[in-house]
C-alpha cells in the first residue's frame, strides 16, 4: 500500500477533469484560429471563464500558457524590455519558487533589472509589508512579485496588506509606477481567492496544483488595453492614472500566429484548456468541501504525529511548521468561520483570517545529530512525500525553512507532508507509521552507535 501525501508538488487529473479532456481531444480537434470552426473556439472561451469566475475577474484578463514557469517568466521578461534608460526594480522574497528567484537573478546578471531579494521574518515565515515597502524608489519602474501562499511551509503572505500599503506610497510618490505579481498556485483550491479584492496586476495559476492538467493561466490586469509589440518603454515622470487605466504591461515571448489576444502565439491547446476550465468548475463548486476535509485530515495528521513520537521525546522531538514554530494554529477558528458562511463579507484579509493552507504540514526532528530526512523516506515503504518543493527536494536542504529560522541541522531533517481531496484517516494513520519505525530504526542505530564510542 502506498500512501501519497505530495499533493503541493503535484494532483491527480479529476475524474470529472480527465473526462472533460478526453470528450475535447475526440469531438473539438480542429484548429481553434480556423474560419469553419466554432465549437473549439467555444471551448476556449467557456475555459478562460471558468478561471475567471473561479478568482472573481474579468475573463478578458487571462491568457493560456503551458504552465506556471512560463506564466512568471512572461511577467519578469516583460520588465526586462525596459527602454527608459532607468533599469526597472524587482523586488521579491528569500523564499519564492525557483521559477521565481532563477529567471529573476539570470536577468540582474544580464544588467537587464535590479534585483532586491528581501527576507522573510524568520520568527513567522512570512514577508512583513514594512519590509517591502522600505524598498521602493521614487522615480523608478517597479515590479514586487511575492507568492501568496508557501508551497513548503503553507505560510500565507499578507498580499492585501501590501498592495495596500503599495498603492498608498505609489499615490504620493507619482514619478514612480509600480506592478504587483503574485503566484497563486498554492493557494488556488486551498482558500478563498477574490482577485477583484487583492488588486494585484498579474497573479500565476497553475492547472496541475489543482487537479487540472499540466497548463497554466496568467492573470493581466486590463490585458486588452495593451499592445502585445509594446516594449515597456514608459517614461518614469509620466503619472500613474493613465498607466493604470491602459492595464498592466505585458510583452510576448512567442510571435507567430497571434493566438491568445496576440500575447501567446502557438496553436492552442484545446483539451487541456478545457480540462483547466473543468478543474477551475470544480473549485467554484466545492471549496468549501475540500477545505473543510483538508483541515480535518491535517488536524488529524498533526495530531498523530504528535502523539507517535511522545515516548520518543527524550531522544527526538517533531517541530511541526505553524504548531510547534511559528504559531498560527488560531486561524482554524477562522478557517470554521469560512466553512459555516459566517465569512463571505469578512473585512479581514486572506492573511488575517487564514495565516496556513489547510492542508500542508512541515515536520522537522529535532535532538538527534545526523538523522536525515532522506534517510527516513528511504526506510518508509508506503509513505510518498517530499522534503520540499519536490522539483529540487533531492538536492538540496531547505532554503527556506532556513530563511524562516531553522538551523542547517534542523532543515535537513524537514519532511514536506501535503493532503489531498481523497485524503483518509487510514492513510494519515499508515504515514504516521511509517514515518515513527523509519526514525526508530534511525535512532536505534545511532545509539548503538553513541554507546560504543
Amino acid at each position: 500500500m502506498s500512501v501519497y501525501l505530495d499533493y503541493n508538488s503535484t494532483t491527480p487529473l479529476a475524474q470529472e477533469v480527465l473526462d472533460v479532456v478526453k470528450s475535447v481531444a475526440e469531438s473539438s480537434w480542429f484548429n481553434p484560429s480556423s474560419a469553419y470552426d466554432r465549437k473549439a473556439k467555444d471551448v476556449i472561451k467557456q475555459s478562460r471563464q471558468s478561471v475567471a469566475t473561479m478568482l472573481n475577474a474579468n475573463p478578458n484578463d487571462f491568457l493560456f500558457t503551458s504552465g506556471g514557469t512560463e506564466s512568471n517568466f512572461l511577467v519578469f521578461n516583460t520588465f526586462s524590455q525596459n527602454s527608459s534608460g532607468v533599469l526597472p526594480l524587482v523586488i521579491t522574497s528569500n523564499i519564492e519558487h525557483p521559477s521565481v528567484l532563477l529567471p529573476l537573478s539570470r536577468l540582474e546578471m544580464l544588467d537587464l533589472i535590479e534585483l532586491k531579494i528581501i527576507p522573510v521574518n524568520p520568527s513567522t515565515g512570512v514577508v512583513h509589508v514594512e519590509t517591502v515597502l522600505n524598498e521602493l524608489r521614487p522615480n523608478r519602474i517597479i515590479l514586487i512579485t511575492i507568492m501568496l501562499a508557501n508551497n513548503e511551509t503553507g505560510a500565507i503572505m499578507p498580499i492585501e496588506e501590501i498592495v495596500r500599503a503599495v498603492r498608498a506610497w505609489e499615490s504620493k510618490n507619482v514619478s514612480s509606477i509600480v506592478f504587483i505579481h503574485s503566484d497563486l498556485a498554492q493557494a488556488i483550491g486551498k482558500l478563498p481567492l477574490d482577485l477583484t479584492r487583492l488588486g494585484l496586476d498579474y497573479a500565476t495559476i497553475v492547472g496541475h496544483k489543482f487537479y487540472g492538467p499540466r497548463i497554466g493561466c496568467l492573470f493581466v490586469r486590463g490585458l486588452l488595453a495593451t499592445k502585445p509589440d509594446a516594449a515597456l518603454n514608459w517614461s518614469v515622470t509620466r503619472r500613474i492614472a493613465p498607466v493604470r487605466e491602459s492595464g498592466a504591461p505585458l510583452v510576448p515571448l512567442f510571435l507567430g500566429g497571434g493566438q491568445e489576444f496576440g500575447f501567446r502565439s502557438g496553436t492552442e491547446n484545446t483539451p487541456m484548456i478545457a480540462g483547466l476550465g473543468k478543474a477551475a468548475e470544480l473549485v467554484t463548486q466545492n471549496l468549501d468541501v475540500y477545505i473543510e476535509h483538508m483541515l480535518k485530515m491535517r488536524r488529524y495528521l498533526e495530531h498523530e504525529l504528535q502523539s507517535a513520537f511522545l515516548p520518543l521525546a527524550a531522544h527526538v522531538r517533531v517541530c511541526i511548521f505553524g504548531v510547534d514554530r511559528c504559531s498560527s494554529s488560531v486561524a482554524d477558528l477562522d478557517f470554521n468561520r469560512f466553512l459555516n458562511g459566517k465569512s463571505t463579507e469578512d473585512p479581514r484579509s486572506l492573511f488575517e483570517r487564514f495565516h496556513r493552507l489547510p492542508n500542508t504540514v512541515n515536520l522537522a526532528f529535532i535532538g538527534c545529530p545526523g538523522l536525515d530526512s532522506h534517510q527516513v523516506l528511504a526506510l518508509c515503504p508506503a509513505l510518498q512525500a517530499s522534503r520540499g518543493a519536490a522539483c529540487h527536494s533531492a538536492l538540496h536542504n531547505s532554503s527556506v525553512l532556513q530563511a524562516c529560522g531553522y538551523s542547517v541541522e534542523e532543515a535537513k531533517t524537514a519532511i514536506r507532508l501535503s493532503i489531498g481531496r481523497t485524503t483518509t484517516l487510514d492513510d494519515i494513520v499508515h504515514a504516521v507509521d511509517d514515518l515513527k519505525r523509519a526514525v526508530s530504526s534511525l535512532l536505534s542505530g545511532h545509539l548503538q552507535h553513541v554507546a560504543t564510542c
